[in-house]
C-alpha cells in the first residue's frame, strides 16, 4: 500500500535573536511567494533538511550560522492517517510519532555517519522506500536524497537537467536505470546484485564445461591411455600385494631393531653409572682405609663392614649382568641389521623387476605415466558432471528473475506512456515538438535542447508526465510535490499565466503542491491576483517577505512562543 505524506505546517526558530518564522499547509495548492532572496527556497530547502538531506545544507549556510531550529509536522496516511512531527537541531534529529515515544539521532551531519545511515533505514521502513543503488559493488539502501528526488525541483539545477535536483547521485553505478526501474514498477526488489552474480556464475560455469570437455574428447593421449589401462592391471595388483607384505616385514624388522638399539643404549649408559659407583665404595672401605682428613684408623662396626661388602658385591654382579645382556643385545643387533639389509634388498629388487616388466612394449614406469593420464580423464568427466550440477542450479535460480528481454520490453511500455503524457503537456504548454523521439523516452533521453522559458516549460511537463505515470505504482510513496522558483527565467507575463494554468490544471488530485516564485512591485500581477484569476482563489498563499531582502526570520509571536514550548519540551 502507499505511504502519503501531507505537510501540516513547517516553523523555524533562532534563540539567539528571538526570531522565527512559521507556515501552515494546505492539501491542495501552496504558493510561497516574496521579494528575492527573501527565503522562498529557504523555506523549501530547509524542509528537505530537517528530513536529514545534507546536500542543502551548503545552500542555507546564512540561515545555519543563526543556530536554528527546524519542525515540520505532517500527517503519513497508509491504513491510516498518522500525525508526525520531525525536529531538526544542526547534527541532531528527533522524530515524534503519535502515541509513540521520541526518537533520536545524533551526529547525523554526514551521510556516511553510523547515526545517518540508522535515521536513512528508519525513514525507509516508514516511508516503504526500497530503492536499492549500485556503489562500489555492492547494492546499498538508496539515499534519502533518491527518496525526495521525484517530488522536488530545485532553483538552480533541477530547471535544466532531469535528475540534478540533488548533487552526487551520478556516483551510483547505472543511477538512471535503476532509479526509472523502481518508480516505474518495473523491479523493486533487492535482487539486482543477486542475478548479477548467477549470471557471472552461469558464465564462469559454461565456459569451464565447454574446456574440459574440449580436452577430454579431442586430446588422443587419453583415448590411447584407456586402452592400454587394463593390459596392466593385474601385474600391478600382484605386485601391490607382494610389496605390502614384504613392505610389512621391512617395518617389522626397523621397528624391533629401533627397540634394541634404544636399550642398548640404556644398558650402557647404566653400566656407566655402576662403574663410577664401584670406584667410590672401594675409597670408602672401612677396614683398609683411614680418614681421608685427619688420616687416622676409623673404627667401623661388624654392621657396617657387612653392609659395605653388601654393596660392593651387589654391583659387582650388576655390571657382570648387564655385560652379558649388553653382549645379547649387540648381538641381536648386528642380526637385525643382516635382516633389514636383505629385506630393502628384496623389496629394492621387486620394484627393479616391476620396472623391467613389459607387456606389449608398456613398462611399469610407462604404465604409471599411462595411468596418471587415465586419472586426469576420469576427473576432468568428474568435473564436468559436477558443474553441470551447479550450472543447472544458476540456471533454475535464474528463472526467478526477469530476462533481459522481459525487462526492456516493460521499459519501453512504461516509457511510452510517460511519452503520450510528455507529449500532451508540452503541447499544452505550446513548447516545440522534438524532432528526435529520443527525447521523449526515460531510458534514453538526454539534455533537452532548449533554452530560457522553453527549456522551463519542457522540464515542468518532464516532472508532471514522470508523476502521472508513477501514480500507477502501487508501492511507490507519495510527497508533497515542491518546485522551486517556478519564474526562474525572465518569462513574460502570457507563459507565466499559462505555467499557473498548466499546473492547476494538471495537478494529482491526492498530492499536495508546494511552488514558489518571486513577487515585486515591478510585477505586472500579483500572487493573490493570479490565485484569483487562474485558481479560483483555492491556492494556500505563504508570504515571506516583500520589502527587504534576507527577512525570513520575524519576531516570534503568542501563537508561537507556545508552539516553541511544546518544541523544547520534545527535545529537552
Amino acid at each position: 500500500m502507499k505511504t502519503q505524506l501531507f505537510y501540516k505546517s513547517f516553523f523555524i526558530y533562532c534563540e539567539r535573536n528571538n526570531t522565527s518564522f512559521f507556515t501552515k499547509f494546505d492539501k491542495g495548492i501552496n504558493i510561497i511567494h516574496g521579494k528575492n532572496t527573501s527565503g522562498k527556497s529557504t523555506v523549501l530547502q530547509a524542509i528537505q533538511y530537517t528530513f536529514g538531506i545534507n546536500d542543502e545544507k551548503h545552500k542555507l549556510f546564512e540561515i545555519l550560522d543563526e543556530g536554528v531550529i527546524f519542525r515540520l509536522d505532517f500527517i503519513m496516511r497508509r491504513e491510516s492517517n498518522e500525525n508526525i512531527s520531525i525536529i531538526r537541531d544542526n547534527d541532531f534529529i528527533y522524530i515524534k510519532r503519535e502515541n509513540r515515544p521520541l526518537i533520536k539521532y545524533s551526529g547525523i551531519g554526514a551521510n556516511n555517519s553510523r547515526e545517518h545511515i540508522l535515521l536513512k533505514e528508519y525513514l525507509s521502513e516508514l516511508f516503504g522506500f526500497t530503492l536499492n543503488l549500485e556503489s562500489a559493488g555492492e547494492y546499498k539502501l538508496a539515499s534519502l536524497e533518491a527518496m525526495f528526488l521525484p517530488y522536488y525541483v530545485s532553483q538552480d539545477y533541477g530547471w535544466v537537467l532531469a535528475l540534478k535536483s540533488f548533487r552526487g547521485l551520478d556516483f551510483f553505478k547505472n543511477f538512471k536505470t535503476d532509479y526509472y526501474d523502481y518508480y516505474l514498477g518495473i523491479t523493486n526488489e533487492f535482487d539486482r546484485l543477486k542475478k548479477q552474480e548467477l549470471e557471472r556464475d552461469k558464465k564462469n560455469f559454461e565456459a569451464k564445461i565447454k574446456f574440459l570437455t574440449d580436452t577430454e574428447q579431442h586430446d588422443d593421449e587419453f583415448k590411447l591411455s584407456k586402452l592400454k589401462d587394463e593390459l596392466f592391471i593385474s601385474k600391478s595388483l600382484e605386485y601391490i600385494e607382494y610389496y605390502k607384505k614384504n613392505k610389512d616385514e621391512l617395518i617389522q624388522i626397523e621397528k624391533e631393531y629401533l627397540t634394541k638399539c634404544n636399550k642398548l643404549t640404556f644398558i650402557e649408559e647404566r653400566l656407566k653409572i655402576l662403574r663410577i659407583v664401584k670406584k667410590a665404595l672401594k675409597a670408602e672401605n672401612p677396614i683398609e682405609n683411614d680418614c681421608p682428613t685427619c688420616q687416622q684408623n676409623l673404627p667401623s662396626s661388624i654392621e657396617n663392614i657387612y653392609e659395605y661388602y653388601q654393596d660392593f658385591n651387589n654391583t659387582e654382579s650388576e655390571i657382570t649382568k648387564l655385560k652379558n645382556e649388553l653382549k645379547d643385545i649387540k648381538g641381536n643387533i648386528n642380526s637385525l641389521e643382516t635382516a633389514m639389509s636383505t629385506q630393502k634388498e628384496i623389496v629394492a629388487n621387486d620394484y627393479a623387476l616391476l620396472h623391467k616388466y613389459k607387456i606389449a612394449d608398456l613398462t611399469f614406469t610407462s604404465w604409471l605415466d599411462n595411468k596418471t593420464k587415465v586419472q586426469l580423464s576420469n576427473n576432468i568427466l568428474f568435473q564436468i558432471g559436477e558443474t553441470t550440477i551447479e550450472l543447472n542450479k544458476k540456471n533454475i535460480e535464474l528463472k526467478a528473475f526477469k530476462t533481459d528481454d522481459e525487462l526492456k520490453k516493460e521499459r519501453n511500455s512504461r516509457d511510452y506512456i510517460f511519452k503520450e503524457y510528455f507529449k500532451d503537456y508540452l503541447n499544452e504548454l505550446k513548447v516545440k515538438p522534438f524532432d528526435n523521439e529520443l527525447y521523449l523516452l526515460l531510458y534514453q533521453m538526454k539534455i533537452f535542447p532548449k533554452q530560457g522559458v522553453e527549456l522551463l516549460k519542457t522540464l515542468l511537463s518532464y516532472y508532471f508526465a514522470f508523476n502521472k505515470v508513477i501514480e500507477q505504482t502501487s508501492y511507490v510513496h507519495v510527497f508533497p510535490f515542491m518546485m522551486d522558483a517556478i519564474f526562474k527565467e525572465d518569462i513574460d507575463e502570457d507563459n507565466r499565466k499559462l505555467i499557473l494554468e498548466f499546473i492547476f490544471k494538471n495537478k494529482p488530485s491526492n498530492n499536495q503542491i508546494i511552488l514558489s516564485f518571486a513577487e515585486s512591485k515591478k510585477n505586472t500581477k500579483t500572487a493573490s491576483e493570479y490565485n484569483e484569476e487562474i485558481m479560483n482563489g483555492k491556492a494556500k498563499l505563504i508570504l515571506t517577505n516583500l520589502t527587504d531582502e534576507r527577512s525570513l526570520l520575524n519576531s516570534i509571536n503568542d501563537e508561537q512562543k507556545e508552539y516553541l514550548k511544546e518544541t523544547l519540551y520534545l527535545i529537552e
